[in-house]
């Protein structure tokens, strides 16, 4: 039980984080923010799948956090909106830029609250 608990609360982490992230960005020198995103949605997805393993043996309901709705992958190149003076973002891009992960034009995505089961 203790284990569906922390697993649930690291659901709710993972998903804020998945949001700061595609708001704002990330502090990540070598991969752009989009791929940061999609590694945190692999997580999500991976404590979804540990929550539903765990409810099964334990043969009790899904619990809410199950159905938090799971971000939508992002391409890989994806950056995130910046403040124009934010010298240390600009550097940020240029280096990935320099090494070919050049920044995707950003899609806008509003958790609608939709349920999703992955």
């Amino acid at each position: 039980m203790k284990e569906l608990e922390e697993t649930k609360v690291k659901i709710k982490q993972e998903c804020e984080h998945w949001q700061k992230i595609y708001e704002t960005g990330c502090n990540d020198p070598f991969w752009p923010d989009g791929t940061n995103c999609n590694l945190t949605r692999n997580h999500i997805i991976g404590y979804k799948a540990k929550i539903a393993e765990l409810c099964e043996t334990m043969g009790i309901d899904l619990p809410d956090e199950y159905y938090i709705p799971t971000p939508p992958e992002v391409p890989k190149n994806y950056m995130a909106n910046m403040h124009p003076k934010d010298r240390c973002q600009i550097e940020r891009i240029e280096r990935l830029k320099v090494h070919g992960k050049l920044s995707a034009k950003r899609t806008k995505y509003e958790n609608t609250g939709q349920m999703s089961f992955i």
